[in-house]
């Protein structure tokens, strides 16, 4: 496997570190984007980082600007704005050609990211939602994807989840925004059925 270090310039005067992980002719990317205090380094996408690596997919994953330069901004929408031009201009150098098929794998803030992100470049991607927020509920009714919540997620309760039914969803017990519990042998259970649920997505889509 080749892994290639990507910079890019963002709105928070420093450089976005990208890392790709590219596979010998690979048709498949998944593009990681993480929440807003969660990195792709942490187990919800480590692993299933390690299932796209098992099915040969090349995988991208982000950083945003100010995770760059080692802020915490208040959640806004010129936060979001930002994030998203910032990610438009850095796709525009990224070849996507070998790519048959793209998936966005992303967590809290970054659902709502990955949504804008497929708007504004027109691109057919699948999503994965991991605990997303109220404002990507317009992104998941638009495409084909699989959503994965907490039944104690705050941030997207049983009315935000009544929105989304047509969506295929996954609603782990007992669950928190982070798939988490504070029984640390329950979170391992819980994380062990999300990525039952992500292999078998992925499994489909490889398939087609």
């Amino acid at each position: 496997m080749k892994i290639q270090e990507l910079t890019f310039p963002t709105s928070w005067n420093a450089q976005a570190r990208f890392k790709k992980f590219e596979n010998e002719s690979s048709t498949t990317l998944v593009v990681e984007f993480p929440g807003a205090q969660y990195g792709t380094e942490l187990p919800l996408f480590h692993y299933p980082r390690k299932l796209a690596f098992q099915y040969g997919f090349d995988v991208l994953s982000l950083e945003y600007g100010y995770q760059s330069a080692r802020l915490k901004p208040e959640f806004s929408d010129e936060l979001i704005g930002s994030i998203v031009s910032d990610l438009a201009e850095a796709f525009q150098t990224i070849d996507l050609s070998p790519y048959r098929q793209i998936i966005f794998l992303s967590k809290s803030l970054g659902t709502v990211v990955a949504g804008l992100l497929a708007e504004k470049l027109g691109m057919d991607v699948k999503h994965v939602f991991l605990t997303p927020i109220s404002r990507t509920i317009p992104y998941i009714r638009e495409n084909n994807s699989l959503v994965v919540t907490g039944s104690e997620d705050p941030v997207f309760t049983e009315k935000e989840r009544s929105q989304i039914a047509s969506a295929r969803l996954l609603v782990i017990d007992g669950a928190n925004h982070g798939l988490e519990t504070l029984d640390p042998m329950k979170t391992l259970k819980m994380l062990e059925q999300v990525l039952r649920e992500i292999d078998t997505f992925f499994v489909e889509l490889r398939l087609k």
